[in-house]
């Protein structure tokens, strides 16, 4: 039988695999030797397309293979036999077992698989899901004796193999988990699923494994991926229990058991059973790539959703009546930066800083007045933020405020172009960089970098007069880092006080993007083309020795929260530990390269890293945590918190791409990251250790509300309290409100009428429209919520924007 109507599918999707014609004759061979009538059936279910296909075959050599079509042969890609079904009861030595496919059957859209194993006896049922290359899986697993179950999950065999584990390219050449294994046992719990999804790749042939999430509360559920273990790699999802251990790893729970669930069932008897829903993904893809595919699905399956269903995303728990920007900006730029910012004299100017009152070396008693110019804490872009609003308001003290803190940067004490990066008030004392994540007496180039790049964001954008002594400071640092490049492309990250490299993340290190990014910036704001050759060679480096096994080193991977030494790496699923500041700054150098050169390969380059760091990025509102935490961005894989304020950076980074490139997607995942920021303040994240539904650190203005209100105000600007974007179709609400059912209808003689409903919070307030790609001799008709206003001109829309009042 074969359910999916292969008669009216193309030629190819009729095509049988040698593998497994061979598999058929194997089985049949060894029936007729061994005597027995080995019955058997087999059930296929193809995909829209006809491009991929599950196959179930029953009996004696019961197995579940998903194949995908390529060149007219279909290619397995994953494997589960005798069933993808594995459980572990507590009695015995809890060794797990699989269990049999006895039986398939076509049900509407799909197959029902049935079979069973000591421990009970399991219904998979196998759906099309609507996209080419995805199924649909539900498994309910009914035990003998609930009391006796530990956990139940679904694993398939990776069909394409592996490598040797020490082969220099790694034994696949892709593979992504959210957290990587300090123990084999090691598994990503529901608390960590950001993005959830574990992925392989092997030439083209991709697959991954995404569970259904779910809005109710959470039961216990994990992911697993292994890699060299076992003959082939293998990944899996199920009702399992972790426990948690160290920072942010999690290992199976042998004492533990998935939730039950009893009900009466359809025909009135009594079951209990465990359930749980994924997604399977099979396709041919780009070499590496794969994980854009996943990218893809994850936010149109979850994050589109709970983005529209969330117009409350910046509301706060503490405070709630800080609902709209207009009401967080008066809190972060009035209240709170007076509140930190402090002046004093410094030559024949005012120079100042908004404090962090942080102790640079981890003394979290001894706080004292500060100003960071540092990775995390940049004082100078939050000044940015804050010298916009005050034009933004026409308040000029707040203009001089902001620009003193400028002031106070470019008084750092300078050695051959290196400069320090924190000053300590009380003290009156430059020091070089931190010395908690990283070595107080070494010059930092990650945070030299970020803040001599936004000293040049301030030339541009703000305050074009001040262009010469910018550069006067910043030119130098810029040729520091190029005597220093490697011939590889490296910049190395610290350097003594004698200006000589430190061993450490000299040879190797993805901070190389930042600096990269800096040149860039440079090579824009003189003209000179040594800096933008200094970039691309930098960016070379990334993209040949940094992303082929995506090795993303900075000095948060391995100093901060998550400590470990810097040879540390995870045997079982082949994977580096990875952090994602340097990926936000790569993108955002590819980005700056493309905008200096405009060859759209150095765009796409860009679009893979920043898909890559996408992964990071949180893509529904966890019912265990109490804030709204969709669109929040977490660290790193080896720490597990919600919503790191590392958000605002990235807000601006897929802004900026979405400028680039006019994705709705980027637009809405950028939009989601501004306003997370909000729903956790005054702290830095969420959720800390991952699991723990409680605050997490409070480590002052700039990582928080005040990142988090200038990456808003950049956006703002342009954006409004909502964008609709006629070129591109896309549209998105930035400021507590949602947009659904956006239509443009074809222009006529009248006009173009735009509609679309929107739904805001408060009730009674004014949301502000801008649009882009109106045409200014063409008039349109704003229609929203079924209320139609007049005919607009064009260029007044562009001037003026809309306002729809409640």
């Amino acid at each position: 039988m074969h359910a999916g109507g292969r008669s009216t599918e193309s030629r190819e999707a009729c095509l049988e695999s040698p593998g497994r014609r061979r598999l058929q004759r194997y089985v049949a061979l060894a029936c007729l030797i061994g005597g027995s009538a080995c019955a058997s059936a087999s059930t296929t279910l193809l995909a829209p397309g006809g491009k991929l296909r599950v196959e179930i075959e029953t009996g004696d050599a019961s197995q579940e293979t998903i194949s995908i079509l390529r060149e007219g042969q279909w290619v397995p890609a994953l494997h589960a036999a005798p069933s993808p079904v594995r459980v572990i009861v507590r009695s015995g030595n809890a060794e797990p077992s699989f269990c049999k496919i006895e039986k398939a059957r076509e049900v509407a859209e799909g197959v029902v698989v049935e079979g069973s194993c000591d421990a009970g006896s399991f219904e998979q049922r196998i759906t099309r899901a609507g996209e080419p290359d995805v199924f649909s899986v539900q498994t309910k697993f009914l035990p003998k004796t609930a009391a006796d179950l530990v956990s139940v999950e679904d694993r398939y065999d990776f069909a394409p193999g592996r490598r040797a584990a020490d082969a220099p390219d790694g034994p696949v050449d892709f593979v992504w988990s959210q957290n990587i294994k300090n123990e084999r046992d090691d598994v990503i719990p529901n608390a960590a699923f950001k993005s959830p999804v574990v992925m392989l790749q092997q030439g083209s042939i991709f697959t991954a494994l995404m569970p259904v999430l779910s809005d109710r509360v959470l039961v216990p559920l994990a992911l697993d991926l292994d890699v060299t273990s076992d003959k082939l790699p293998w990944l899996s999802f199920g009702a399992m229990s972790s426990q948690p251990y160290g920072h942010s790893y999690f290992r199976r729970d042998l004492n533990g058991s998935p939730k039950i669930i009893d009900t009466a069932g359809e025909t009135g008897v009594p079951q209990s059973f465990v359930e749980y829903a994924y997604s399977l993904v099979a396709s041919n893809q780009p070499a590496k790539l794969g994980y854009r595919r996943a990218v893809r699905l994850l936010w149109q399956d979850q994050g589109h959703k709970e983005l529209l269903q969330s117009p409350d995303l910046q509301q706060n728990l503490l405070r709630p009546q800080l609902i709209t920007f207009s009401d967080w900006a008066k809190d972060t730029w009035i209240r709170y930066a007076n509140k930190v910012y402090l002046s004093f004299p410094c030559g024949d100017r005012q120079c100042g800083t908004l404090a962090s009152d942080r102790n640079p070396w981890g003394k979290w008693d001894k706080p004292a007045p500060d100003a960071w110019f540092n990775s995390w804490f940049q004082t100078l872009r939050t000044a940015y933020g804050w010298y916009l609003y005050g034009q933004q308001t026409n308040d000029t003290a707040i203009e001089h405020k902001a620009d003193s803190v400028l002031n106070l940067i470019l008084t750092s004490p300078r050695d051959g172009g290196a400069f320090s990066t924190i000053y300590l008030l009380n003290d009156k004392q430059w020091i070089h960089s931190d010395g908690w994540a990283g070595y107080a007496d070494d010059y930092h180039a990650f945070d030299m970098s970020w803040t001599a790049y936004w000293m040049l964001r301030w030339i541009e954008d703000l305050e074009p007069g001040r262009k010469a002594e910018v550069l006067q400071f910043v030119r130098p640092y810029g040729d520091f880092l190029l005597h220093h490049q490697l011939a590889s492309g490296v910049i190395p990250s610290w350097y003594s006080q004698d200006l000589v490299p430190r061993r450490q993340f000299r040879d190797f290190n993805a901070e190389t993007a930042g600096s990269a990014l800096f040149l860039a910036e440079l090579s824009g704001a003189t003209g000179d083309q040594k800096y933008l050759a200094g970039t691309q060679k930098a960016m070379a480096f990334i993209t040949r020795d940094v992303v082929p096994r995506q090795r993303w080193f900075d000095f948060e991977t391995f100093l901060s929260c998550a400590r470990k030494p810097y040879s540390f790496y995870d045997s079982w699923t082949a994977q580096f530990p990875q952090n994602n500041l340097s990926q936000t700054q790569a993108a955002a150098a590819w980005l700056r390269i493309y905008q200096l050169t405009h060859r759209p390969e150095d765009l796409e380059a860009g679009k893979r890293v920043l898909d890559y760091l996408l992964l990071t990025q949180q893509v529904w509102n966890n019912p265990a945590l109490s804030p709204k935490v969709v669109g929040g961005f977490t660290t790193q894989n080896t720490d597990a918190e919600w919503s790191d304020a590392r958000e605002a950076y990235d807000a601006a980074l897929l802004w900026n791409y979405y400028r680039a490139t006019g994705s709705q997607e980027y637009l809405e995942r950028a939009v989601a990251a501004a306003r997370s920021t909000f729903a956790v303040a005054p702290w830095e994240n969420w959720a800390h250790t991952g699991y723990k539904d409680e605050s997490g650190s409070m480590t002052g203005f700039h990582w928080g509300p005040g990142s988090g209100m200038t990456s808003v105000q950049m956006m703002s600007a342009a954006m409004g309290d909502g964008l609709i974007d006629l070129p591109h179709d896309a549209a998105a609400c930035l400021n507590a409100c949602s947009f659904r059912n956006l239509k443009i209808a074809p222009a006529t003689e009248q006009g173009t009428v735009i509609s679309f409903d929107v739904t805001a919070i408060p009730a009674a307030r004014t949301l502000h429209l801008r649009f882009d790609g109106l045409q200014s001799n063409q008039r349109y008709r704003i229609m929203w919520n079924g209320n139609a206003g007049d005919w607009i001109a064009g260029n007044r829309l562009l001037r003026d924007g809309y306002d729809l009042r409640f």
